[in-house]
């Protein structure tokens, strides 16, 4: 296994920028929802957006969100695990896998997702949620948001090569 962290070093600079602010950009809206709302304030902020400040001890979308069931740690230790191995696909040639750009952009967005909620499970125990759309059930964060986009355009991604394979 080689973990040469300079092939296409190009592209992994422009990745690791692009992690890094929308890290940043999601820790900058938690920190402002902690600073400046209580659990379960709303504050309306476009017809049909809200901040809502949630505590999720759950997964995403506050799948198994209850404090009881403790699984913050195991959790953590997934996501960790997922991130590393994230990490390994994007920054090494640890896999000798050929990656599209268009692929290495969805495993950024998923990576920087990922980050931002382990970020908050290891400070606070919790993910802080917050955006609250009306026509969805669920409360989540940018973070959420990255991790969801990042799937869908791997999987599009992948739909897309399967149908041009089997053609």
């Amino acid at each position: 296994m080689r973990l040469d962290f300079l092939y296409n070093s190009r592209l992994k600079v422009k990745l690791f920028c692009l992690i890094f602010v929308l890290i940043v950009l999601d820790q900058t809206f938690k920190l402002f929802i902690l600073n400046n709302y209580e659990i379960n304030q709303s504050k309306q902020i476009f017809s049909f957006i809200s901040f809502t400040f949630v505590k999720n001890y759950g997964v995403a979308f506050s799948f198994l969100n209850n404090e009881s069931f403790n699984l913050s740690l195991w959790i953590s230790i997934l996501v960790f695990v997922i991130c590393f191995v994230l990490f390994l696909y994007i920054f090494t040639s640890a896999f000798k896998e050929n990656f599209s750009t268009i692929e290495y952009f969805a495993f950024s967005l998923i990576l920087a997702g990922g980050l931002g909620n382990l970020i908050d499970r290891t400070y606070h125990g919790f993910v802080v949620d917050f955006i609250d759309i009306s026509f969805n059930p669920y409360i989540f964060n940018l973070a959420d948001s990255y991790v969801t986009i990042g799937i869908l355009i791997y999987v599009l991604k992948s739909l897309i090569l399967f149908k041009n394979e089997s053609n």
